[in-house]
């Protein structure tokens, strides 16, 4: 009996032929039947596919096994089995468009001068130890920080991702470098950009 279930992933990792990343994980793809996109960059890979259980346990298998990206965390939740309408998978210049692809730099271990992950006890920790000090930083889009926030969240004046760099260098935030800041997204991969963003401008 197949259960539908939907996997969303990103990876950070050198990919030295993007190309031809792309064409191998079409072609797993499309044998395991699997629909939704996939966005390969020289940075690494970020996608939301669906699928049956098992075909995407095979997926799975198969990517962490290309190198770098043994360190995926395959985030699953449930599907419906039309999810999706096609399989689509792009090479761009990141895989998520911040508009500096230049500045973004990544080794095997993942994104290189970004912040430190937190565990939900280390922010806790962190807020009791600093108080009012800590500045949570919503990394997230205009609509979605509409939808909730942390309290006293600072939320950026941005309607995309492409917005965060200008945003950044009007010095809006600038009386924040002294502060202990922790951004937060959605998945996870906005934050490792935009961590390291900030950390480049001070």
């Amino acid at each position: 009996m197949a259960i539908p279930k939907v996997i969303l992933f990103y990876g950070f990792a050198p990919v030295a032929d993007p190309v031809a990343l792309r064409l191998w994980q079409y072609d797993l793809c499309e044998l395991l039947g699997l629909t939704g996109r996939i966005i390969i960059s020289e940075h690494g890979i970020n996608g939301t596919l669906g699928g049956d259980i098992d075909d995407l346990k095979r997926y799975i298998r198969k990517t962490k096994a290309y190198p770098g990206f043994n360190k995926i965390d395959f985030k699953w939740s449930e599907g419906t089995g039309r999810d999706f309408p096609k399989l689509t998978v792009r090479v761009r210049d990141e895989v998520v468009s911040f508009g500096a692809p230049n500045e973004l730099k990544v080794d095997e271990r993942g994104v290189i001068g970004g912040g430190v992950h937190l565990s939900p006890t280390e922010v806790h920790d962190l807020v009791e130890s600093r108080g009012d000090d800590v500045v949570f930083f919503d990394g997230r889009n205009a609509y979605e920080a509409r939808v909730g926030k942390f309290r006293n969240a600072i939320i950026p004046d941005v309607e995309t991702t492409r917005d965060f760099v200008a945003e950044f260098e009007s010095g809006k935030y600038d009386h924040l470098k002294s502060k202990p800041i922790v951004t937060y997204c959605t998945g996870g991969i906005r934050c490792e950009v935009l961590s390291a963003v900030m950390k480049s401008r001070g």
